[in-house]
C-alpha cells in the first residue's frame, strides 16, 4: 500500500514559520515507500537568482516586472522539477508558489486574483493543499529581527507584511488550511501532519 502522491504548498508572510513546517513535513514523508521532493520558490535558477538579488539589494522593480520574473522562474521550475515529479507520482512539498506571488505583488492596482489567473493561464497546476501559516505582521517582524546576523529585506516591513497577510487571507479558498502561526511549533506540525495523512490516504 502506497500513499497517494500529492502536490503540497506552504505559504505565509516572512517570519511566520512556513519554511520550518515545510521542512518538517518533507522529512516526515521521506520514508520507505514514499517518494517526495522538497522544492522552493524563488528557485536557484537564473530567474530565481535575479529575484533574490533584487530583494537583497533593494532594487526597485515595478509590480509587473516582479510578476514577470516570478512567472519566468516558475516556468523553469515547472519544466525541470514540478511536471516531472507529477508524472512520476512523486509527492511535492513546496515552500512558496504563485500564491506568494499574488499576495506580495497584488497591490497598487494589481489584484491578487488577477495574478493567480495569470499563473493559471500559463498552465501552472493547482496544488492539492496549501498550508497557510497565519501570523500577525508584528509577531512576524519580531521573529525576523531576532534572527542572528540576518538583514531585513525590502519585503520585511511591518506595514507591508500586514497588507500581504490580508492578501493571503483574501485568496484562501477550499484548498487552503489556515493554521495559527502563534501556536507552538510542534502543535502546528501536529495539525498539518494530521491533515496530510487524511489527504494522502493510501492506494494499492
Amino acid at each position: 500500500m502506497n500513499p497517494k502522491p500529492l502536490f503540497i504548498v506552504f505559504e505565509g508572510i516572512d517570519g511566520a514559520g512556513k519554511s520550518t513546517q515545510c521542512a518538517r513535513l518533507y522529512h516526515y514523508i521521506s520514508r520507505p515507500g514514499t517518494q517526495a521532493r522538497h522544492l522552493a520558490e524563488p528557485t536557484d535558477g537564473p530567474w530565481g537568482q535575479k529575484i533574490r538579488g533584487a530583494l537583497r539589494s533593494g532594487t526597485a522593480l515595478s509590480r509587473d516586472e516582479q510578476v514577470e520574473l516570478f512567472i519566468r522562474d516558475r516556468m523553469d521550475d515547472m519544466n525541470i522539477n514540478i511536471r516531472p515529479c507529477m508524472e512520476q507520482g512523486i509527492t511535492i512539498v513546496m515552500d512558496r508558489y504563485f500564491y506568494s506571488n499574488a499576495a506580495y505583488q497584488g497591490m497598487d492596482g494589481l489584484s491578487p486574483q488577477s495574478i493567480i489567473d495569470m499563473n493559471l493561464e500559463h498552465g501552472f497546476p493547482l496544488p492539492d493543499r496549501v498550508y497557510f501559516i497565519d501570523l500577525s505582521a508584528e509577531s512576524a517582524m519580531n521573529r525576523v529581527r531576532s534572527r542572528s546576523g540576518e538583514k531585513t529585506e525590502l519585503f520585511e516591513k511591518q506595514s507591508f507584511l500586514e497588507k500581504v497577510r490580508q492578501n493571503f487571507l483574501s485568496i484562501a479558498d477550499s484548498r487552503f488550511l489556515v493554521v495559527d502561526g502563534a501556536l507552538p511549533e510542534d502543535k502546528i506540525f501536529e495539525i498539518i501532519k494530521e491533515d496530510f495523512d487524511k489527504l494522502a490516504g493510501s492506494t494499492d
